[in-house]
């Protein structure tokens, strides 16, 4: 019996090892990834507790004046138009 190969063997699905050299290809590449960000954050220069606590309740306090800030402008402008409007 003679074996009928393609002219190219590396067309998907004409060499029985393509599938499988394929995935191993990319999952070390997938591993390398996570490897090399695993040692860029290890690099990392991470704030202290108390400067992210100081941080976060900076955010939360300008967060509250400018929402108060904006619901005052709201109510101001809703009350300008219905003054209009009558």
């Amino acid at each position: 019996m003679v074996e009928q190969r393609t002219p190219n063997p590396r067309v998907g699905g004409s060499n029985p090892s393509w599938p499988a050299r394929t995935i191993r290809t990319k999952m070390s590449k997938i591993i390398a990834f996570f490897q090399e960000v695993r040692t860029e954050l290890e690099k990392v220069t991470w704030p202290k507790r108390d400067d992210l606590v100081g941080a976060v309740v900076i955010v939360c306090i300008l967060s509250l004046v400018f929402a108060a800030i904006l619901g005052f402008m709201d109510s101001a402008i809703t009350v300008a138009i219905h003054w209009l409007i009558r």
